[in-house]
C-alpha cells in the first residue's frame, strides 16, 4: 500500500505506561525498567520506536491506525521516546520524555 506524503498521518505517542499499568506524563520520573508505548499512525504501514537516537525496534501499525510497544531494560536516567514513519517522508513523532531512577 503506498501512502502519498500529503495524506499520510504522522505517527504520534499517545500514551506510556508502566509494567504496573500506572500512566507515565510527559516529562515525569519512574522507578520501573519497563514502559509500554501506545500510539497513532497511518493504518496498516509501520513504525521505529526510538531511545532518544538509538532504534528500538519495529512495530506494525493496525487497521484502526493504532500501533503498542514494549520498551524493557531500560537504564537508569533519562529516556526521549520518538516513534519515526517507514513511510511517506518519515516524519518522527514529538519525543516523550521521562527519567528511570532508583527505587526507594
Amino acid at each position: 500500500m503506498s501512502t502519498s506524503q500529503s495524506n499520510a498521518i504522522a505517527p504520534s505517542i499517545v500514551t506510556v505506561e508502566t509494567a504496573s499499568g500506572i500512566q507515565i506524563p510527559n516529562g515525569a520520573e519512574i522507578n520501573e525498567t519497563r514502559v509500554t508505548i501506545t500510539g497513532i499512525a497511518e493504518k496498516e504501514q509501520e513504525v521505529e520506536v526510538f531511545d532518544g537516537s538509538v532504534a528500538k525496534g519495529r512495530v506494525l501499525v493496525d487497521s484502526r491506525g493504532t500501533w503498542t510497544f514494549t520498551l524493557t531494560g531500560l537504564n537508569l536516567g533519562p529516556h526521549s521516546i520518538s516513534a519515526k514513519a517507514l513511510y511517506g517522508s518519515g516524519v518522527v513523532s514529538p519525543a516523550w520524555l521521562f527519567t528511570v531512577v532508583p527505587k526507594a
